[in-house]
């Protein structure tokens, strides 16, 4: 899945000078991992999270990210890092582990559906007060 539509994105990502494109792959096992592929002036690379994700019920789906790591680069054709085992280690990826783990935040771990087909699906982001568009891919 491609996010295709995401206006907090577009408006943080503009007032940082740059532009992110966000990718979702949803295993058959629950398991979730999303790469985004940033371009700023002061960082060009991935930053990439991996949990799970489920259905609550038939109108609210939930998303629980449990690792996040980084891949630096100025390639325009590099790829991340598919997961977090196959970061080198470091200080750098212990850093960026629990950054991520502190800004995972559960409450808002829950997404209602506001449409959803074989295609496409669009939730409601309620913190930010906005939606998320993304396409299959």
């Amino acid at each position: 899945w491609r996010v295709i539509y995401a206006p907090h994105m577009t408006t943080m990502s503009g007032l940082a000078g740059g532009e992110f494109s966000v990718q979702y792959d949803l295993n058959d096992d629950g398991t979730i991992v999303s790469h985004a592929k940033c371009n700023f002036p002061f960082y060009k690379g991935f930053l990439s999270v991996s949990g799970s994700f489920g259905s609550v019920n038939n109108e609210v789906c939930r998303v629980d990210f449990d690792e996040a790591w980084i891949k630096a680069s100025n390639h325009e054709n590099d790829e991340p890092y598919p997961n977090i085992q196959s970061v080198p280690d470091s200080i750098l990826k212990s850093l960026i582990r629990k950054l991520g783990k502190a800004a995972f935040i559960e409450p808002f771990a829950v997404f209602p559906i506001s449409f959803l087909d074989s295609e496409t699906i669009v939730f409601d982001f309620e913190l930010l007060g906005t939606r998320i568009c993304a396409r299959k891919e």
